[in-house]
């Protein structure tokens, strides 16, 4: 066989634009359809390539290598990593992945391909190669397609094409790095290297040849195969160890790490340097822009996003003027000539905007100040302006307080006009707690009878609501002249007001007059559900007279539990309880009606001793700690006071004697009370009020008495000066004298009583008699002595007559009245 050029030329078969057919290739193949390219061998022995149709190298960057021709030049040519041959319906493809071995296959001129591979020959030189044998070829092209099947690898396939002139046709070297490598080797030779000998390098092991058939297979092999560089060998191995594994984990593993580098540090870092740089690109073009550019609301102060604000609001000029005029109206030191100037420019800036104004905070009390110091005129403008929003303005927070104004500056037409836009609202108002606030401040402060009995009406039912009666003044009227209504009532009042009981509207007056007449004329049935409902709060409604009563009824009706929940409620209340004017009223009914005692010790007692000097000293404290100790005694008790008290007496759940329980009551406050006496014995005795006090705890608790009579007589027994005005002594102090004269009169019940303790005895043994003498100096003091002789005591008189012998004769030249008097006892036998 005529030895042929190394140069690879494709088929003329191809140029010709027929397809051909490559039969007996190994089934690994994969089938590919591929652009066709043309390899011819110059006379030089150049190699050039034509694009066949399709281009074939469309969008494909070869890289240039140094090709090497017969004549021993150099040309610079491009090489693909992938060269594919197109046929009729396979396609051969040289991959990059297999550098070692080729599988060639000799072609017939028209195109078909005959079953036996032939053998390549390269042109004799000095680094030749022997030919390989097609039984060879066979042999190894066999194995590689039972180890490309199992390991699943692209097949590297080399095409010889006889043609007719004599050449032959080989698939160009597989893989741009193996290409590069083989090329560099080849300048490298001292000698002169072949393009077949590159070409031989590049490849190495034929594909699929095992070892012992390489060693057989390349022992006939030049020296260039044997100089290959170790690391050439070991970079070719990783490079197709790295093509192998890289699979579908491999890239999963891949975009894994990618998407943890983006989403971590990495990603974390570069986020910060991007807002660095765009910080420092801001701020440089910060002052540029902001001459021209709006600024941002979120690049603002505070302070100044509230300017914004304001300034985006209606009126926003007529606001700031207003309160600059309201910022001098206000004032307290303001003429009344400025002040009626003032009033007349705010009237002209807010004419017509009255309503818009009146709901802002600030423009709220601009209003309320023009409405307190304007005129009658003005008020009247500022009224007609809003009289039909009344409702709605009592329920808001700010204007609620126009008309608190109202009612309060306004005339008597104008305030009636606020009740009557209260008809036929009452109930949703007192539901409402900034509305129920302005009906609790009316209904208190302005409202006549009519109008109460009015507003009250509409709880009774939505006829009473629609329908007014001119002369209904009350219920119990109400019932007298309608009493088949009285059961549809009292089912209106009792959906009325239950909505009312978890409420912080239930401390209103309003609302406890609705209970209170509830309680009044329900059955008993009635009043201990509502009772189970309202005992957990009735220490919210004390305050008035209508809610104390409420309280009143609820410890009357209410069963044992109902007390005790009650009794709880008041715990850290009990002292103002004791304090306020209606709430001692429901501490007199405390001790009147509950059973348990003990209870009442611990829980209402125990707390009202602890501040035993605040409730003594207060007015409506005294009455609850003399009802302790006389109650119900008309000498500190009006009649009409003990009246409601004794309605509850009749009550289901009380069983304990009246008599017994008080003496346990008695008995709890006694000793603390006597001590009280022993330490604040001055203030008590100086005190009018505290009078009483002192006589009920020595005539009434108790325990020895003893103690407390001793501390007020150390104080009689001090030296007395007659006329002095720096510190009164008690006998010429005006409460202190009477207090002497009481306690000394109560030693006559004392002795009828046989007791032991007298306050009279332990006066005469404490003072002594020069302090007595000094006594006769003045009026009081006479009469105390008087006091002391009129006891009908034998032996505490013949001890005071026996003390003033010597001034009986002085006492003669005394003008006052008490000397005359005490001069004549003296004298008697």
């Amino acid at each position: 066989m005529e030895e042929i050029s190394s140069i690879a030329v494709v088929s003329p078969s191809i140029l010709e634009g027929k397809k051909k057919k490559l039969k007996g290739t190994p089934k690994s193949i994969k089938k590919q359809k591929a652009q066709d390219v043309e390899v011819r061998e110059t006379p030089e022995g150049d190699i050039t390539r034509k694009k066949s149709k399709g281009n074939l190298f469309k969008n494909t960057n070869f890289p240039t290598d140094n090709t090497v021709t017969k004549s021993g030049k150099k040309k610079q040519t491009k090489s693909p990593d992938t060269v594919s041959v197109k046929n009729n319906k396979q396609k051969l493809k040289v991959t990059p992945e297999k550098r070692k071995s080729d599988t060639s296959y000799d072609g017939d001129d028209d195109g078909s391909t005959k079953s036996t591979p032939k053998r390549v020959k390269f042109t004799p030189g000095k680094h030749s190669t022997p030919q390989e044998t097609p039984n060879d070829v066979t042999k190894s092209t066999q194995k590689s397609v039972k180890q490309k099947r199992t390991k699943k690898k692209a097949n590297v396939s080399l095409k010889s094409d006889k043609t007719g002139d004599g050449s032959s046709t080989v698939s160009e070297p597989s893989g741009v790095n193996a290409w590069a490598e083989a090329l560099e080797r080849a300048q490298n030779q001292e000698t002169d290297v072949s393009w077949e000998q590159a070409v031989a390098k590049a490849r190495g092991k034929p594909d699929g040849v095992g070892e012992g058939e390489a060693e057989k297979a390349g022992a006939g092999k030049s020296n260039s195969r044997e100089n290959v560089s170790e690391k050439g060998q070991k970079k070719v191995a990783f490079e197709k160890k790295s093509k192998k594994e890289f699979g579908s984990k491999q890239v999963m593993k891949l975009a894994g790490k990618t998407l943890k580098t983006l989403t971590g540090k990495a990603a974390k870092e570069k986020e910060k340097n991007s807002n660095k740089r765009k910080r420092e690109t801001d701020a440089a073009g910060k002052k540029e822009d902001d001459k021209t550019k709006k600024p941002k609301l979120e690049e603002m102060s505070k302070k100044d996003r509230k300017k914004v604000r304001k300034m985006q609001r209606t009126n926003f000029e007529v606001i700031q003027q207003t309160k600059k005029i309201w910022e001098s109206l206000r004032r307290h030191d303001l003429k009344a000539e400025e002040k009626t100037k003032l009033c007349q420019e705010l009237m002209t800036m807010v004419r017509g905007k009255v309503k818009e104004l009146v709901f802002a905070h600030d423009t709220a009390r601009v209003i309320q100040c023009l409405m307190k110091n304007g005129s009658q005129e003005q008020r009247t403008e500022l009224f007609e302006e809003l009289k039909d929003d009344l409702v709605e303005l009592c329920k808001t927070k700010y204007s609620s307080f126009f008309v608190k104004k109202v009612l309060k500056y306004g005339t008597k037409a104008q305030k009636n006009a606020v009740f009557k836009a209260f008809h036929g609202n009452v109930r949703k108002i007192v539901r409402h707690t900034v509305a129920a606030a302005v009906l609790e401040y009316g209904y208190n402060e302005y409202a006549t009878a009519a109008q109460r009995s009015a507003l009250m009406e509409e709880f009774y039912g939505p006829s009473f609501a629609l329908f007014k009666s001119p002369n209904v003044t009350t219920l119990e009227q109400i019932l007298k002249e309608q009493p088949t209504r009285r059961d549809m009532i009292l089912s209106n009042m009792k959906e009325a007001i239950t909505p009312l009981v978890d409420k912080t509207v239930l401390s209103h007056t309003i609302v406890h007059r609705a209970f209170f007449e509830y309680f009044t004329y329900a059955s008993n049935k009635a009043r201990m559900d509502m009772i189970e409902l309202l005992r957990e709060n009735i220490v919210h409604m004390v305050h008035t007279r209508d809610g104390s009563r409420v309280a009143m009824y609820c410890i009357w009706y209410g069963t044992a539990k109902d007390r005790k929940v009650i009794i709880k409620s008041f715990k850290g209340h009990v002292v103002k309880l004791c304090k306020e004017e209606y709430g001692h009223m429901v501490m007199l009914a405390l001790f009147d009606a509950v059973d348990d005692t003990k209870l009442m010790e611990k829980a209402v007692l125990q707390e009202m001793l602890k501040s035993l000097y605040e409730v003594c000293f207060d007015q409506y404290g005294l009455k609850v700690l003399l009802y302790l100790l006389s109650p119900r005694d008309q000498v500190y008790f009006h009649p009409d006071v003990i009246k409601v008290l004794e309605l509850g007496d009749a009550n289901p759940n009380s069983k304990k004697d009246a008599a017994v329980r008080r003496k346990e009551l008695l008995s709890a406050v006694s000793s603390p009370l006597l001590q009280f006496i022993v330490d604040h014995t001055k203030e008590l005795v100086m005190s009018n009020s505290r009078l009483l006090l002192i006589l009920d705890i020595l005539t009434h608790a108790e325990g020895d008495p003893t103690a407390a009579m001793e501390a007020i007589c150390k104080i009689a027994a001090e030296p007395f000066v007659s006329g002095s005005l720096e510190n009164f002594h008690i006998i010429e102090h005006p409460a202190g004298h009477m207090t002497l004269k009481k306690l000394i009169k109560n030693d006559a019940e004392r002795i009828k009583q046989n007791e032991k303790v007298l306050f009279t005895d332990i006066l005469l043994r404490t003072v002594s008699e020069s302090s007595l003498k000094s006594w006769a100096a003045c009026n009081r003091g006479c009469f105390i002595l008087i006091t002391i002789l009129e006891l009908n005591n034998e032996k505490m008189s013949a001890e005071v007559k026996k003390r003033l012998t010597s001034v009986k004769k002085s006492l003669g030249k005394m003008e006052f009245k008490g000397a005359q008097i005490l001069q004549g006892k003296l004298n008697e036998a």
